[in-house]
């Protein structure tokens, strides 16, 4: 499953990546941080149990051992222990890790030398990072696509031990001061959302990295008590994050604490909290011009624009729960939410009521999408396993074309190439991270054809 994806523009990455050698201390503490953030989440889990079950009051006896237990699965954890550490839950469960490959029985094969190679990035390559949920395996997939030459592969991944959310690329370096040589410069970043409360910060220019550049927020310590929404972090899952080009220092997150954070990359702490919704936080979007202008859509049905200077807010209330938020492209007063109902409803800022709404999909709109290349073009996304292409210029939209990914599942997001107007990468359910050049349709071409001229 692959909830969230972005694109990285053309000339941003390394054209030679650095591949990170680990020696056998620095493997053996990533496995010991690795385990105490998993038993943290394990105790959280097991006092959840237990209120339930006080609550229920029940008790469950432990059960007969079973005289067809064939492979002798009740003694299964009371088996001889290999010599390596195993490790438990989110991402790496039931792996047994050695420092030292040589150590590793299923390793039969010498290393090769080839295998450091074959990392270089062509001026002429776009990246696209995908948060990756693959049953008990979690990491930050990147993937390799060249149009002029058609290349497509994965180029590397970061393991990470948490359930994945969302993704957002930057290029400000939020590593600490301390460890900066002279003054932070550009680079390639992507941070992290997961279903625990802080936010991860990976340089994505690192091969087989083991930690992420800088963490915002503090640990959750293992308590009973609900923890407090403030400065500090938030106190639930971070489901959307949004940076901010003008100020680059500066990113939002928005939270199932139902709470927005406005970060300090320099510092590492959040310096606002936004509490506008009155539910879970879905969907972020700073606005393309006015940097202190912030779009937000929750679980409450409503569609929020805040001036972070005054933390003023104006309010709409749509059909159903925000899944997602863009700006259009060619209005600076105008915005696109989509909606769990499957519609789309397009806002002016200045305005009460929508200027319209389009009955989209047969399912929640889940991914939206526009390019400054094309004006006018929209694209979306939904559970019901389909991708539209519409066309709004001048408030009148109309679906110009749609593809069924019929073995991909629900659609979780999509979104157009910074650099190729019409390419699309979209997340599925199923299937990995799905492409489609939408300039291989006919109906599109016969829409847009003016407009691709231009615009690619």
């Amino acid at each position: 499953m692959i909830p969230s994806l972005c694109w990285i523009a053309r000339g941003v990455a390394a054209e030679e990546p650095h591949v990170l050698k680990l020696d056998s201390d620095e493997i053996n503490h990533l496995i010991e941080r690795t385990k105490q953030n998993l038993e943290i989440v394990e105790n959280t889990n097991e006092d959840e149990s237990d209120e339930e079950k006080k609550e229920d009051g029940s008790t469950h006896e432990k059960a007969d051992i079973d005289d067809d237990d064939e492979f002798n699965m009740a003694e299964y954890d009371n088996e001889e222990e290999m010599d390596g550490q195993r490790i438990f839950g989110a991402g790496l469960s039931g792996v047994t890790y050695y420092a030292n490959p040589s150590d590793d029985p299923y390793i039969t094969l010498p290393q090769l030398a080839e295998e450091e190679e074959g990392y270089e990035i062509k001026p002429t390559d776009n990246l696209i990072c995908c948060a990756k949920l693959d049953g008990d395996m979690s990491n930050i997939e990147i993937h390799l696509w060249n149009a002029d030459e058609q290349d497509f592969y994965v180029h590397h991944d970061i393991l990470i031990d948490k359930f994945p959310l969302c993704v957002e690329w930057l290029s400000f370096d939020a590593g600490d001061q301390d460890e900066i040589e002279g003054d932070r410069t550009p680079g390639n970043y992507i941070a992290l959302g997961c279903m625990s409360p802080q936010i991860e910060i990976w340089d994505i220019d690192i091969i087989d990295t083991s930690e992420p550049v800088a963490v915002l927020g503090e640990r959750l310590k293992h308590s009973k008590k609900k923890p407090k929404i403030g400065k500090k972090g938030h106190s639930n899952a971070v489901m959307s994050l949004s940076w901010n080009k003008h100020s680059q220092n500066i990113i939002a997150s928005g939270s199932a604490d139902c709470s927005i954070l406005l970060w300090d990359l320099e510092t590492g702490s959040a310096k606002e909290c936004l509490n506008h919704h009155n539910d879970k936080v879905q969907t972020l979007c700073w606005h393309l011009a006015e940097s202190t202008t912030l779009l937000s859509g929750g679980y409450d049905n409503t569609c929020q624009v805040t001036d972070c200077r005054t933390k003023n807010s104006k309010s709409w209330t749509v059909d159903g729960e925000v899944e997602h938020l863009i700006w259009d492209v060619s209005s600076p007063f105008s915005f696109l939410a989509g909606t769990a109902s499957g519609n789309v409803v397009c806002i002016d800022i200045r305005q009460e009521k929508p200027l319209y709404t389009i009955a989209a999909h047969d399912n929640e709109v889940s991914g939206l999408s526009m390019t400054k290349l094309i004006p006018g073009l929209l694209a979306t996304c939904s559970a019901d396993k389909t991708v539209k292409v519409w066309q709004i210029s001048d408030n009148k939209p109309s679906c110009v074309t749609s593809r069924a990914f019929p073995e991909a599942g629900s659609l979780h997001c999509l979104s157009f190439c910074p650099d190729y107007a019409t390419m699309l990468a979209v997340g599925a359910l199923e299937g990995g991270l799905l492409m489609w050049d939408i300039a291989s349709n006919k109906e599109f071409r016969d829409a847009f054809n003016h407009r691709v001229e231009d615009g690619s």
